[in-house]
């Protein structure tokens, strides 16, 4: 069974810049439930991040903005920059070698696969329905709760890990959930989203109290009439404030 991803790959190899990929958390917001978005070769026991070795003519942002279009069909998507991870041992060539065999390629034809490499990892906070997954007969894609991740390929749980920690350290610092919620939201799905981040439950009076004193959000003179009695009231996010705060 050949695979189009590794195919594709193969016939780049000359293309790609030696020892520097990139890896993507990708990060969502469904049914009351913070997600990561994964990726696997179906042929493949474990899962992965959303990543890809750097091109030689690309920047390292070019790269990971390729592999989310790829991924989910989004395009401009702010993408933030949060480690480098370089240990040595980082690698697993076994799996590599093992995958590459088992689509019939040569782990001679594609070298970068089975030498060490270091990765910078990117996080990106992106709207559920307009997602569009990729998949083929070989490689899937599929959202995962943040709080259920399994064991990954290499050492993506460690980038996730890592990514969630760099989130909580900013959490009150840069806007969170204007790039997950549609322009009308409730102020629960967006207390779930700073639930579902920082790994615990919210005061649910101080929560909305501390979001309107940041002015972040504002309230608006409705109500959800889609959901069942009491319907809750409806929030806006205030852009020209949040514009401020990316621009500090």
């Amino acid at each position: 069974m050949k695979s189009l991803y590794l195919e594709t790959f193969k016939a780049q190899t000359e293309n790609i810049h030696p020892g520097l990929s990139v890896d993507c958390v990708i990060i969502s917001f469904h049914e009351q439930k913070m997600k990561i978005l994964l990726n696997k070769y179906k042929l493949s026991k474990l899962w992965m991040l959303p990543g890809g070795l750097v091109h030689k003519e690309e920047d390292v942002d070019e790269a990971v903005q390729r592999v989310l279009l790829q991924r989910t069909g989004l395009t401009n998507i702010k993408l933030r920059q949060f480690y480098l991870f370089g240990k040595k041992d980082r690698c697993n060539i076994d799996n590599n070698r093992d995958l590459l065999e088992s689509y019939g390629v040569s782990p001679d034809d594609i070298p970068n696969l089975m030498s060490r490499y270091a990765t910078l990892g990117y996080f990106a906070f992106v709207r559920y329905d307009q997602v569009s997954l990729s998949e083929d007969d070989t490689d899937l894609s599929m959202w995962f709760d943040i709080d259920k991740i399994p064991k990954l390929s290499h050492d993506h749980n460690e980038i996730i890990n890592r990514a969630i920690k760099h989130i909580r350290l900013l959490i009150d610092v840069i806007p969170i959930g204007y790039e997950l919620l549609p322009e009308e939201f409730t102020i629960v799905e967006l207390r779930k989203i700073y639930e579902g981040i920082l790994g615990e439950e919210l005061d649910k009076r101080n929560f909305r109290k501390r979001m309107l004193t940041s002015e972040l959000i504002v309230s608006l003179d409705k109500k959800r009439e889609t959901d069942p009695y009491p319907q809750p009231n409806l929030y806006s996010f205030n852009m020209k404030r949040i514009e401020e705060l990316l621009d500090l």
